[in-house]
């Protein structure tokens, strides 16, 4: 399944979850009971500054509200697919009281715990560290024999604990939470019979709760609740050092303080009047050097070390953000990814260039997604080879390609590859039917310089290698397959893919599809409707203005949702779908589940889904500190 398919997938799940409120709320006219204000304040200012991953939702109830609007909300809401829309429900709470009745609650309970806030990060803890250990103090001369060294270093060894993370969770969970409460008591019984040992601690007037590990040395768990919120941490006292923040009596930095965190969040924060209502937020670099340092892999450590070198320090931070709700807007996300300047190094090879972004004439106007990547082929290869000089030596490429390439093809690699493209590419997928497993294919395509050197090249290819590449026609133009015509029967069920290639107008096309290949012939020839002509595709590109705030993108994308749901839909209706759910069913309790979910239902006209589901468009431009991206999904016409 694609990114875009399991979007959709997602978007769905999180709103069934969320959704309810004791019981399934969905088209009942109910309003998700929302808890008083806690005195508690964000996530952000609770975390230390050393958190690796962050996920806060602003207000649960209020999220679920915005969900029901949503158009994934209309239609679980629709009479004709409420039905399945509260099957699918009851097959969801099915499969989590397996786990539920490990804590006696059910999926409906557990949906309702959170009454405003709620966040979750991985964070840094002082267990695990492998700072050295001062030698005890004593008047007599080090042994530096062979052995004596040996042995050092292999009590260090020895003593090196490996990296292990925190677990924070942060929400506003109401006065008196039963169900809340049931699943603490729950996890308290458990570490208590693994032999963890309690140790709780009154600060000012709050207990924090604590189970130590049998020998006192390493906290598993501790929380603390006060004037209606929550604070969970798994290692280290991360309960009790949030509980000093919020108390201002904390000597450490708090993860709003970060100058990166503040960096990032804030260029994820868009054009909307409103606050995000889910905001994520990650820092790669810091998590990677603390597992790899304190990992005691010497190939690790090495490796840590070019990527140093190679400037992998400069990414900072990683957020992202999503809005629900508004007049034109179904949903809006924003994303950046923060770069310290220059772009050098591993970064070298990042050469974005905005530029047109508008369909070429050959793509059809039933394509399931299209995207449009302006970018610098020539300054991407000077960059590598910058990278490989440094660990091959001078001139590195042309002894590893350019070389090579002028021994067995013949020719000047630079000019007849690289310097052919003209800094663009496009991607586009489709729904070749009849629907199966494989059957969204895909046409990969670099705009060219000069369609006429571009085809000597690739006779020169041929040439070189006689065997890879066959030559067809589709009307006056050569088609190129590659590999060999296949004689066996191909899998039933499967789509066969042919790779090709074919140079139309100033681009080369690849596919693994000849048939995609020959619509957008087609489409390019005026026989078949153009995605630049569709009026999905202008009200989308319309609308991109108001989100760009005057930037130039290098990356445009347009993807039509209802088309992607659509071989989702297919396969779910189709005997081969069934027949392998039938196969998986014993011992697998999911599969089974699903399978009985689709005989028990039959799936309402793909109309009736259709109709819910409007255009999704992204962008990405470049900045001098970083990459943006942001993604919108129009509101459906429908009421």
């Amino acid at each position: 399944m694609r990114r875009s398919s399991l979007l959709i997938v997602a978007q769905s799940a999180l709103f069934t979850l969320l959704s309810v409120a004791g019981g399934f709320a969905v088209g009942q006219g109910s309003t998700p009971r929302t808890a008083e204000a806690s005195s508690m304040p964000g996530a952000p200012r609770l975390l230390p500054e050393e958190t690796f991953l962050y996920l806060r939702i602003e207000d649960v109830p209020q999220l679920r509200a915005d969900l029901k609007e949503s158009s994934v909300g209309r239609m679980m809401n629709d009479p004709k697919l409420r039905p399945l829309a509260s099957d699918v429900y009851v097959t969801l709470s099915e499969l989590f009281a397996e786990v539920g009745s490990q804590f006696d609650i059910t999926l409906d309970q557990l949906v309702e715990i959170p009454q405003g806030q709620f966040a979750i990060a991985v964070v840094a803890t002082d267990e695990g560290s492998n700072a050295p250990q001062p030698e005890p103090a004593t008047n007599q001369p080090k042994d530096e024999s062979p052995d004596a060294i040996r042995k050092r270093l292999q009590e260090r060894r020895d003593a090196r604990t490996p990296f292990q993370p925190g677990l924070v969770i942060v929400m506003d969970s109401g006065e008196r939470n039963q169900t809340l409460d049931k699943i603490l008591e729950q996890i308290e019984t458990r570490i208590g019979q693994s032999g963890a040992v309690e140790r709780s601690e009154t600060i000012g007037d709050t207990t924090v709760k604590r189970w130590l590990t049998a020998n006192g040395e390493r906290t598993r768990m501790e929380y603390f609740q006060r004037d209606g919120a929550t604070v969970i941490g798994f290692g280290g006292n991360l309960a009790a050092d949030a509980l000093a923040r919020w108390d201002g009596k904390s000597s450490s930095r708090s993860l709003a303080e970060s100058t990166d965190f503040a960096a990032v969040m804030t260029r994820c924060i868009g054009a909307e009047e409103t606050r995000p209502q889910i905001t994520l937020f990650a820092d790669p670099y810091r998590l990677l050097r603390r597992a790899v340092t304190q990992s005691g892999n010497i190939g690790a450590a090495l490796g840590w070390q070019v990527a140093e070198e190679l400037g992998i320090a400069k990414i900072r931070g990683m957020g992202a953000s999503t809005f629900y709700g508004g007049e034109t807007f179904s949903d809006i996300a924003h994303g950046h990814i923060l770069i310290d300047p220059p772009r050098d190094g591993i970064f070298s090879v990042l050469r974005p260039k905005d530029g047109d972004t508008n369909p070429p004439a050959w793509v059809p106007d039933d394509v399931t997604s299209y995207v449009s990547i302006g970018w610098r082929f020539d300054a991407t290869y000077d960059g590598l080879g910058r990278i490989l000089d440094r660990f091959q030596g001078e001139g590195a490429l042309e002894r590893l390609v350019e070389q090579r390439y002028q021994e067995r093809v013949g020719g000047d690699f630079r000019k007849s590859i690289i310097e052919a493209a003209d800094d663009r590419i496009v991607m586009i997928r489709w729904l070749q039917p009849p629907v199966m497993v494989n059957s969204s294919v895909s046409i990969n395509a670099i705009k060219l310089k000069d369609p006429a050197a571009a085809a000597a090249t690739i006779a020169e290819l041929r040439k070189a290698f006689p065997n890879a590449v066959r030559e067809e026609a589709i009307g006056a133009r050569p088609l190129y397959l590659f590999g060999r015509a296949r004689t066996e029967p191909f899998p039933q069920g499967l789509r066969q893919p042919t790779p090709c290639a074919i140079i139309v107008d100033n681009w080369l096309l690849t596919s693994d599809s000849r048939e995609f290949v020959e619509r957008a012939i087609r489409a390019n020839d005026g026989v078949l409707p153009k995605l630049a002509a569709l009026p999905d595709y202008d009200v989308l590109a319309s609308e991109l203005g108001s989100e760009l705030e005057g930037e130039k993108p290098f990356l445009l994308s347009f993807v039509r949702s209802a088309e992607v749901l659509r071989q989702v839909y297919e396969l779910a209706r189709s005997d081969q779908a069934r027949t392998f759910l039938d196969s998986r069913s014993e011992g697998n309790r999911a599969a089974r589940s699903v399978g009985q979910l689709l005989k028990r239902n039959e799936l309402p006209p793909f109309d009736e889904f259709q109709k819910y589901f409007a255009p999704t468009g992204g962008f990405a431009y470049d900045e001098p500190n970083g990459i943006h991206f942001g993604r919108f999904t129009l509101k459906p016409d429908q009421p």
